[in-house]
């Protein structure tokens, strides 16, 4: 038996990243056609019980919001905080990044091999966000957890990707 949608229906889209309240939950707040129309109306902001730590505002939101056309509509990104603080984690940035080889699963990376052979399985997604288009070689930034430790990975075009460690963060998560 196959399952039909109304046009009316709420459609439910996947939170991928944030606080841990949000992370890998599902919203049904848009139907299909919302889905389908203007990425840029599309996106919430949730209250969360894990403002990062030293946040200078305790009622923070968590951004969510997809990615531009091709990306599926129904995957939502952790995109920081609003209003921001200056030391919230998604501010973190790696010293250095290594070229390495990236495994996806879907559109997410799901682990990644360095020319030495060291290799990293990504245990959680922390925050992605995706270059602005304004920067032809700027590169689409996801901030992920493998093992102990952060990581920033830069998916540069011609699906080129870096890694780096992140500073250690205080962030709740």
């Amino acid at each position: 038996m196959s399952e039909t949608t109304t046009p009316s229906a709420m459609v439910p889209v996947r939170l991928i990243g944030g606080p841990a309240d949000w992370h890998e939950t599902t919203l049904a707040i848009h139907t299909a056609a919302e889905l389908a129309g203007p990425r840029k109306s599309l996106g919430t902001y949730l209250i969360s019980n894990h403002v990062p730590v030293g946040h200078p505002d305790p009622g923070a939101r968590a951004v969510y919001e997809p990615d531009a056309e091709p990306a599926d509509p129904r995957m939502w990104f952790f995109r920081g905080w609003f209003p921001y603080g200056p030391d919230d984690p998604e501010h973190r940035r790696a010293d250095h990044h290594v070229p390495v080889d990236v495994d996806i699963d879907g559109q997410l990376p799901a682990g990644w091999v360095t020319d030495d052979g060291g290799r990293y399985r990504v245990d959680r997604i922390l925050a992605h966000w995706q270059t602005s288009g304004e920067d032809q070689l700027a590169p689409d930034v996801w901030h992920v957890r493998a093992g102990a430790s952060d990581w920033e990975l830069f998916q540069f075009p011609g699906d080129l990707w870096q890694a780096g460690p992140l500073p250690a963060a205080d962030d709740g998560q």
